[in-house]
């Protein structure tokens, strides 16, 4: 199976020429007031080569931010930046869609203006956050109002439409990883007894689903779940409950694809690759000691268990052709974590392409 990573798939109306995804990493290199910059361009660009990109969390409102850093996609001086961007990836033959985030009560008063932090209910997630090396107190949220739900709804559906007019094949819901979306799916930070608490957490989820794809089409819509993650204090008693509830929507069931990410419920992905509509993409994890071929073995094996494309993250940080390399069984290189987060260049657009290295094709 793995000679079917290079071969094409498509989720919805988007067209990918080869199942191998560039999963969503935030990387904070947007300029001090999030606007996306000609730095991210670059690096989004050297890695066309990828079947999709997603980008790392962009929010749809200035409140829903969480960390310095992080790009946003609200004005039309971010649609004209973010259309360079994508205006690049699409030059090299690239696919690329924005994923978009509201932190929720994982966001911080200090980087999103000193806005109150909103959240389902007044969870605090941790006593203490790091920003930019500093530790700093986190604030507790306040429980929103369903008033301040609808405009939230309104911001994605609002911001999904900014990411067409500046030429994102799509729009991928952040509905993992601890933060609103998933917030609100959790038991342990939506404490509601109203429409949206107890038997009714996902509505908040496919709220959001429907309007985005109202906006954009929802061929052009996909979301990520993290069912059992742990983060932000997030807990899931019931998410045996919850996400068949969700994944049996007829608004999700519509979406061009669901992706999830290793360390999820596994009876959730059970659920997702015996009862899926539209297309699932996996990131199962990796360990930065396989070689090429053995990753792309094991990236196969993840097609023949049901999957539709798989993605990677970390590798692709390091490896900007990771695509070509696993093609050839080109070596990879590892990626330096201290430069992941903040800064310029370095650790983000200076990693050496193998195909410049050796004469081969060379998709950058």
């Amino acid at each position: 199976m793995s000679a079917e990573l290079f071969s094409p798939v498509r989720f919805g109306a988007i067209d990918a020429a080869n199942r191998i995804v560039m999963s969503p990493m935030g990387r904070r290199r947007a300029d001090a007031d999030g606007t996306p910059n000609d730095l991210m361009r670059t690096y989004y660009a050297q890695r066309s080569s990828a079947g999709l990109i997603v980008t790392g969390s962009v929010h749809p409102s200035l409140r829903g931010k969480g960390q310095p850093g992080s790009p946003h996609l609200i004005t039309a001086r971010d649609v004209a930046a973010w259309a360079r961007i994508t205006r690049a990836v699409h030059e090299r033959g690239g696919r690329i869609v924005v994923q978009l985030m509201h932190a929720g009560l994982a966001a911080h008063p200090s980087v999103n203006g000193f806005r109150t932090c909103l959240a389902p209910s007044a969870v605090v997630p941790r006593d203490t956050a790091v920003l930019d090396g500093r530790t700093v107190e986190q604030p507790v949220p306040r429980a929103m109002t369903t008033g301040e739900i609808d405009g939230v709804v309104e911001e994605f559906a609002r911001a999904a439409a900014l990411a067409v007019r500046a030429g994102f094949d799509g729009v991928e819901i952040h509905g993992g990883n601890g933060y609103l979306v998933h917030q609100f799916l959790a038991s342990g930070t939506n404490l509601r007894d109203d429409e949206y608490g107890g038997d009714h957490r996902i509505r908040f989820a496919v709220r959001v689903v429907e309007a985005v794809s109202a906006a954009i089409g929802h061929t052009r819509t996909g979301l990520r779940i993290s069912p059992g993650f742990s983060a932000n204090r997030l807990t899931e008693a019931t998410a045996a409950e919850v996400y068949p509830a969700l994944l049996g929507h007829p608004s999700v069931r519509r979406l061009a694809y669901v992706h999830t990410i290793t360390g999820s419920d596994p009876a959730v992905l059970d659920l997702l690759r015996a009862h899926r509509s539209g297309g699932w993409i996996h990131n199962m994890g990796t360990d930065l000691s396989w070689s090429a071929g053995e990753l792309r073995d094991r990236l196969g094996g993840q097609l023949a268990a049901g999957a539709d494309a798989v993605a990677l993250g970390r590798l692709f940080v390091s490896n900007p052709d990771l695509a070509e390399r696993l093609e050839h069984g080109a070596p990879l290189t590892a990626p330096d974590p201290s430069r992941f987060y903040g800064g310029d260049g370095s650790g983000y657009t200076d990693y050496v392409p193998w195909s410049a290295r050796t004469g081969g094709p060379i998709h950058v």
